[in-house]
């Protein structure tokens, strides 16, 4: 009797090791706060909190930026997100392994948001496309226009995969540097046109340095007529990188 006691404490007690142990997982950072300008709040389950330098996102965090402010984010894959004013993103998916490839899924609800790609596979889902893309510079934009969501993507380093969220509308859009993308809710995909370009400095994608060098020129994109095809022979290039810094 004593040993079935014993037995069933020592079992307890690994239970709830466990336990402690899932949760202290679960409440790992994914990310940090490494840049805030103006006012952002941090939804985590019912709480709102507002978000100050150097807090932690975790998984299924809510970050939302209020009037005329801008938050950059640092996830431990070394993608950075900067989040313009007035912006709503949920970090919905985040895998990550240091031998194996990861994988990062953003929902972005509203507003204007740039990435800057780490070692993940990396989607951004809006209320009309899923944009794909690995180890690439670019922005997504949601907005409404006559009373129809939008989303504008633009693809400034690497190559950006276009779908439609819905699943009924067939066939992707890729993207390569300096190409755009206007797709209205429950539209077709059209064809890309040129963004304007942007001028060009040294950007480095990666952990801390690309934290340092994501965009201040969050509002230098405008939306594009969507029926404007791609020209035959694209316009020159800038010759070095895209200048994105805060």
């Amino acid at each position: 009797m004593k040993r079935f006691r014993q037995r069933t404490l020592n079992l307890i007690v690994i239970v709830g090791a466990l336990l402690l142990t899932g949760f202290a997982v679960a409440a790992d950072n994914v990310g940090n706060v490494v840049a805030l300008k103006g006012a952002a709040i941090i939804q985590r389950d019912a709480k709102f909190i507002e978000a100050k330098l150097r807090d932690g996102i975790l998984l299924q965090d809510t970050v939302e930026t209020k009037d005329r402010a801008k938050v950059k984010l640092l996830f431990i894959d070394d993608s950075v997100l900067t989040m313009a004013e007035k912006s709503k993103v949920i970090i919905r998916e985040f895998i990550y392994s240091k031998d194996a490839r990861g994988r990062s899924i953003f929902n972005l609800i509203d507003g204007k948001m740039r990435s800057v790609v780490g070692k993940s596979d990396f989607e951004i889902h809006t209320p009309t496309v899923v944009a794909a893309a690995r180890g690439t510079v670019f922005e997504c934009e949601v907005g409404k226009s006559g009373g129809r969501i939008f989303t504008t993507c633009t693809c400034f380093e690497g190559m950006v995969d276009i779908r439609s969220i819905d699943p009924a509308i067939s066939g992707s859009v890729t993207l390569r540097p300096g190409m755009t993308l206007t797709v209205p809710s429950g539209q077709p995909l059209p064809a890309p046109t040129w963004a304007p370009a942007a001028p060009s400095a040294g950007l480095q994608p990666s952990g801390m340095a690309a934290a340092e060098a994501v965009t201040e020129s969050l509002r230098s994109i405008q939306t594009p007529p969507i029926t404007q095809q791609v020209p035959a022979v694209p316009p020159p290039q800038p010759t070095g990188s895209i200048q994105v810094g805060w």
